[in-house]
């Protein structure tokens, strides 16, 4: 996996960017992390491979993982039943053009290709995103810990080994740090 990254890294360098600037909505003009950490801004690496043509959508940010792929999509829309639908075809884009990529930069093999462990994020605003049904608010603290949003678990055992719906703060250092991605945040400004 290492190599692949550094592989990613030297091709599109110039497409890493701050996770505060990644993470960054321009709807809401918010920022959901702010962090100096830099990872593959995914849009940008979208931008320059379609040269501005035909870009599909794909997700906000890769990561790699100690062996791991991680595809990251921040959130922050109260739509929930429109981008349901567009977060898995970006996330089908994503694993596409991941794959175009790296065969490109590395000449990987199909069977390694295949193998490879991908994690699909999807980094949420729970204010923005509440559940349909009405629970107590300890019943409801606890499905939430366990409960994938917007689908995107459809996928897992086929294109995913796993997805992951968390909040951004400590819920998604703590799971970037737990598939070895290397993380710091700094508290959002009230």
């Amino acid at each position: 996996m290492q190599d692949l990254q550094v592989a990613f890294e030297q091709e599109y360098g110039d497409c890493q960017r701050t996770l505060t600037e990644i993470s960054y909505d321009d709807a809401n003009e918010r920022r959901f992390c702010v962090s100096d950490e830099k990872y593959l801004d995914f849009d940008w690496v979208a931008q320059k491979y379609f040269s501005g043509k035909n870009k599909p959508a794909t997700v906000d940010m890769l990561a790699f993982g100690s062996e791991h792929v991680l595809l990251v999509e921040f959130k922050a829309g109260k739509n929930v039943k429109v981008e349901k639908q567009q977060l898995q075809f970006k996330l089908l884009a994503s694993i596409l053009l991941y794959e175009r990529v790296a065969t490109t930069i590395v000449n990987l093999e199909a069977s390694k290709l295949v193998s490879t462990r991908f994690v699909y994020v999807v980094v949420f605003n729970p204010q923005n995103c509440p559940s349909s049904s009405v629970r107590t608010k300890g019943i409801q603290n606890h499905l939430d810990k366990v409960k994938v949003r917007f689908g995107i678990d459809k996928y897992k055992g086929s294109f995913l080994e796993d997805a992951f719906t968390p909040e951004c703060g400590n819920e998604f250092t703590k799971l970037l740090q737990r598939f070895g991605v290397k993380v710091q945040f700094e508290p959002l400004p009230e």
